[in-house]
């Protein structure tokens, strides 16, 4: 790993691998107006270091070596140099299972091959949300509902700040219909854990599922759920909170709707 660079005039602190200059200020931008949106919505203001680097810096910042993928834990948010190959893997695993409608919309939005970047920047704003999880909650509330307050930061960000990214945020989440249980036999909330047992498709199931949760959730209680949401588990709650509640009995149901109070 060679020494990484530090990059001046952002909230957060930046690093980045040489050559990736002007990759690490487009990300940092869009960290500190994610940070910024954040900490309205959630009345918290974390400590942030960003690292922007490529494949030969990865492992050494990286918790997990999926290059490609951004990743955020405590106060550290890793976000790829470039496009990485855990994107393409990832889609290369889904892409046997789209119908044509679903093939097209992907192709609509990402071009063929898919160039998946879009997307895995607003996954960088899901991973921030977990730097402000980390640093005021008291106790580790499970994966699916950690994931699905972050997946709900990502959809209100896209919705409120870049809304010109929700065809591609919905695009890629809609292959989830796809997906049969064969390749994503693990499927139940509290199972979230174990899911890459059985390959980053069978998580990428959950994680597109509980984007699609997000949405419900954000198209009817807006910035109040997600703010609910924080305070309740920053006070020691878990799921008994009513929207978590809905949220597990709805689970693989045809009519997943948790909408309301």
């Amino acid at each position: 790993m060679t020494a990484l660079a530090t990059l001046d005039g952002f909230g957060c602190t930046v690093h980045y691998s040489p050559g990736a200059r002007e990759r690490a200020v487009c990300v940092a931008e869009r960290v500190d107006r994610a940070a910024a949106w954040l900490t309205e919505r959630l009345g918290f203001a974390p400590q942030v270091r960003l690292s922007v680097a490529d494949a030969a810096d990865w492992d050494g910042v990286a918790t997990m070596p999926l290059y490609g993928t951004p990743q955020g834990a405590r106060d550290h948010l890793r976000v790829a140099a470039d496009d990485g190959w855990f994107g393409s893997e990832l889609f290369a695993a889904i892409r046997p299972h789209l119908g044509a409608e679903a093939a097209a919309a992907m192709r609509a939005e990402y071009g063929e091959p898919p160039a998946l970047r879009p997307y895995f920047d607003l996954v960088a704003v899901h991973e921030l949300t977990h730097l402000f999880q980390d640093q005021a909650w008291p106790a580790y509330p499970g994966m699916w509902i950690a994931e699905l307050h972050a997946n709900l930061a990502m959809v209100g960000y896209t919705h409120e700040v870049e809304p010109d990214l929700l065809p591609a945020l919905r695009a890629f989440t809609a292959t989830v219909d796809e997906l049969p249980v064969e390749v994503t036999p693990i499927r139940e909330l509290a199972d979230m854990e174990r899911s890459f047992d059985r390959g980053a498709i069978n998580f990428g199931w959950y994680h597109f599922s509980l984007t699609r949760v997000a949405e419900q959730l954000w198209a009817a209680d807006g910035a109040d759920v997600l703010r609910a949401l924080y305070e309740h588990i920053r006070a020691g709650g878990g799921a008994e909170h009513p929207v978590l509640r809905r949220v597990a009995a709805g689970w693989n149901r045809p009519a997943r709707i948790v909408v309301g109070g």
